[in-house]
């Protein structure tokens, strides 16, 4: 591992070789976002100002894209005095110098608070995870967010000062950052999640919080060292502290902490609360908590007033992510920062129309409670948004619901703590119903989310919040999904069916070989004969007891059978009773093929046996004819003579073939067909070789990939998920069944369409990256456990399938 300055550097210089392509995709994007909003504008004096913005904005892009890491890599290494240069590091960690970039001068910029307000929601989790290793990279114990040489404001103020140089024009100026804001959210997110990775992967540790004890001189009677104020603010952190109360010590946030659009509180304070039964949070909320309210709400609606980010630049963005495969699109971006599409979601498709209804709601709140609960709504709201397990319309229905769930939340604060809450099961199940789609631009999926958003829609309309309505909601769901299941479901019985009776059958089919080998006439038989029995005619036994379950171990005499079929190939017997085998012959033949018939074996299957069968009563065949040539020839009745014939070999006992349990059930062809084989010749074929016991690892596999590929198919479960590619298209299915012996697999995808594969199928698919586990889990349970750890979510990027290791 590199020292932390070195590793600082590397830091440094991985943000300065990004930051090119990262302004360049931001410009390109804020320029289709500007020509589209000139395009909707009806009003000449706007269309003229974007039209400039645009222009303008087009002509500086190569001059801003090769400044901007410059001027970054500036501002990370400013400092040191007039002795000469020092460390990046040590500037960091001497707490008695200023920050390398000062966040005030930032805030007396409306375009850049707008900026960092319009980043934050995207950036939040990437950056939590950064702040803590960072300040442990920099020699802090206890995370020091305004010491993170990489924040936010550092990116905003560099490009702030740096397009004030190549535009006097405020108003062209804000039009740029406006338009600028959403694709510099998101590309500053990707960045964080790599960086907190590179120094995970550098075993730097993340640093924790502190709790700490101030004055309050404006606490009221008494002393002020008797008096604490719950928490401090630490620049852009808030650090708790612990007030008094009588004997009891309990945390609780500051009160003008609470009163804003962004959750401001430590991951601590909503595990307490969530965890809290008593009265610790039914504190009031102070006239603090009003003030700040107040300033809250005036910037949010100087927000309202500034153009939303055009819906052209977000299909033209999903157009891109249309032309990729669908395991192979990135997960779009989505947070509740996010424009979402007013043809679905109406008035609260605007962020700063649910940023109002969450400042309006806190105007009304009384308790702490309810000011801690409505940001934990938004908070959960915005981990469940950046779930890249779900695909984005799903987390923006979530998203575009939040104003009906902070509507729960003055009434019931904690009701996302409840497994059974109405509301809660309804983001749920409608996140785990979606797990069988992949495509959002499917009709599949369409047909699913279409009554998604009406719901979401309609309890978005409701003046109040109550959880009866979110109960309705859910059961109108269920009924609609109930009758697609049902289908599914009957189609999914006749499937397993056909497997299930395959797999009875192969079971009993192994018993009766086994009871067949330990007869004493098998002794010295032909090992075609022996194959025979202990292969197709035990099926044959096997398929009659089971189509006759109460006639009998034998109810259409096939296990009788079988002491004539070895007694007509003993030569050393028939050659002697020649007239007894070729009285028997006819029978015994007719017989077979019926019993093949009724399994409906393919004739090439047994041909082989057949041949060696013919070989085996030549002998007395040709015998036959001889006498036949004889008594033609002499009009005289006598006793046979035997003429010279050839026999067959004897086969050497020790080379006779022995029964073993098959591990894989022998399908007939309409079996395969049920069952959900997509090619019946080839799965023929397939399943004959599953059947003998081939090693994990062939000549062209190397060992380690071999167990590797082995083990993500053992590690998968009945009722998991998989990406799964046939017939060239990409089906999300699921696993329904799998034999004792995980050699043979169901999956049904949408519509209950089978497939069926054997385990070497499996194996080929996954080295081929043809099937592709999902890492699925209950989406709400995992964002509550993120938010109350201070988790971040997972990135956006991150790859969720569970063959993502496996060579291809």
């Amino acid at each position: 591992m590199p020292n932390s300055s070195q590793l600082l550097d590397q830091c440094f210089d991985e943000v300065a070789r990004q930051a090119k392509p990262l302004l360049g995709r931001c410009v390109e994007s804020a320029v289709a976002s500007l020509q589209a909003a000139e395009t909707k504008s009806s009003a000449v004096a706007e269309r003229q100002r974007l039209a400039q913005a645009c222009w303008g904005l087009t002509q500086r892009k190569g001059a801003l894209i090769d400044t901007y890491p410059v001027r970054l890599r500036e501002a990370f290494e400013r400092g040191g005095g007039e002795g000469g240069r020092t460390s990046s590091l040590a500037l960091l960690s001497d707490s008695s110098l200023l920050a390398l970039v000062d966040d005030l001068s930032v805030s007396e910029s409306l375009e850049s608070a707008r900026l960092l307000q319009d980043l934050m929601p995207v950036v939040e989790q990437a950056l939590t995870a950064l702040d803590a290793r960072m300040s442990s990279l920099i020699g802090f114990e206890t995370v020091q967010v305004e010491k993170n040489p990489l924040r936010p404001s550092v990116f905003v103020r560099v490009l702030r000062d740096l397009i004030a140089e190549f535009e006097r024009e405020p108003e062209i100026r804000s039009l740029w950052l406006q338009h600028l804001a959403s694709p510099l959210g998101r590309g500053l997110c990707q960045l964080y999640e790599q960086l907190a990775l590179r120094l995970q992967q550098a075993n730097v540790q993340e640093a924790g919080y502190r709790i700490r004890l101030v004055e309050d001189p404006q606490a009221g009677s008494g002393p002020a060292s008797a008096r604490r104020d719950p928490w401090t603010r630490d620049a852009q952190s808030f650090e708790p502290a612990v007030t008094g109360r009588g004997d009891r010590y309990e945390a609780l946030p500051p009160m003008t902490a609470l009163a804003g659009t962004q959750a401001r509180v430590d991951h601590q304070v909503f595990h307490d609360f969530l965890a809290d039964q008593g009265d610790r949070f039914e504190q009031a909320l102070d006239s603090g908590y009003y003030d700040q309210l107040l300033r809250e709400q005036r910037i949010a609606q100087a927000e309202a007033d500034l153009p939303l980010l055009d819906e052209v630049v977000v299909d033209r963005e999903r157009v891109q992510f249309r032309g990729l495969p669908v395991v192979d699109r990135p997960a779009r971006a989505v947070s509740i920062g996010s424009q979402l599409g007013t043809d679905h979601w109406g008035a609260y498709a605007a962020p700063h129309e649910r940023t109002r209804v969450l400042l309006d709601l806190k105007q009304q709140a009384e308790r702490v409670s309810q000011a801690v609960g409505l940001d934990l709504v938004r908070k959960l709201v915005n981990q469940v948004a950046r779930d890249p397990l779900l695909l984005a319309p799903v987390r923006e229905a979530v998203v575009a619901l939040e104003p009906a769930l902070l509507r729960l939340a003055m009434d019931d604060p904690r009701f996302f703590a409840k497994d059974q809450h109405p509301a809660r099961l309804l983001v749920e199940q409608v996140a785990q119903r979606s797990f069988r789609f992949n495509d959002e631009f499917s009709g599949e999926f369409e047909q699913f989310h279409a009554p998604v958003r009406e719901a979401v829609n309609a309890l978005n309309a409701l003046p109040g919040a109550t959880p009866e309505p979110f109960a309705v909601a859910l059961e109108h769901l269920r009924e609609d999904w109930a009758s697609a299941d049902q289908a599914e479901a009957e189609a999914q019985a006749q499937h397993l069916q056909a497997l299930h009776f395959a797999e009875a059958r192969q079971e009993l089919a192994d018993q009766v070989a086994w009871e067949i080998s330990l007869r004493p006439d098998v002794f010295n038989a032909p090992a075609a004969v022996l194959d025979f029995l202990y292969g197709s005619w035990s099926l044959v036994i096997a398929e009659a007891q089971l189509r006759h379950p109460d006639s009998g171990p034998d109810p259409l005499g096939y296990r009788a059978l079988i002491s004539d079929l070895l007694w007509s190939v003993r030569h050393e017997v028939t050659l002697h009773q020649p007239r007894k085998l070729i009285e028997m012959l006819p029978g015994l033949l007719q017989k077979l093929r019926a019993g093949l018939g009724m399994l409906d074996k393919p004739a090439e299957e047994t041909q082989t046996f057949f041949d060696a069968l013919i070989r085996y009563h030549e002998p007395v065949l040709a015998l036959r004819r001889a006498s036949a040539r004889s008594q033609a020839g002499t009009s005289m009745p006598g006793a046979l003579e035997t003429p010279v014939v050839a026999f067959p070999e004897t086969d050497n006992l020790a080379e006779a073939p022995r029964p073993r349990v098959a591990d894989t059930p022998w399908l007939a062809a309409h079996e395969r067909v049920e069952a959900g084989f997509q090619d019946a010749p080839a799965a023929v074929t397939q399943v004959e070789e599953d059947s003998a016991a081939a090693p994990l690892s062939t000549s062209s596999e190397e060992p380690d990939e071999g167990l590797e590929t082995a083990g993500v198919l053992a590690s998968l479960h009945v009722g998991d998920w998989v990406d799964l590619q046939a017939s060239g298209q990409w089906l999300r299915a699921r696993l329904v069944w799998a034999n004792a012996r995980a050699t043979l697999f169901l999956f049904t995808s949408r519509g209950g369409h089978p497939h069926t594969m054997t385990r070497r199928s499996c194996e080929k698919l996954i080295r081929q990256r043809g099937l592709r586990p999902l890492a699925v889990r209950p989406v709400v349970d995992a964002a509550i456990d993120a938010v109350v750890k201070g988790v971040p979510g997972a990135p956006a990027h991150a790859c969720v399938v569970a063959t993502e290791a496996v060579p291809a």
